[in-house]
């Protein structure tokens, strides 16, 4: 048996909690996340058996805006 590997902080992603886009291969809710890094592209990935992930376009339900809290 493998041991498990530790997460790298080499590239930290936050997730988007309010991320509303579905998975392009079944259908199924996706969950995002995004690096500060790169703070235009957003990664999302499937956790149903498809295990799809890709680049995807922000679909949120609230607005964001820069310089707010």
């Amino acid at each position: 048996m493998r041991k498990p590997t530790e997460p790298t902080a080499a590239h930290p992603s936050t997730e988007i909690l309010d991320f509303f886009g579905k998975c392009p291969e079944c259908g199924y809710p996706a969950q995002a996340s995004a690096t500060p890094s790169n703070p235009g592209t957003v990664v999302a990935s499937c956790d149903r058996p498809c295990g799809w992930t890709g680049t995807v376009p922000l679909t949120t339900m609230t607005r964001h805006s820069r310089g707010r809290v």
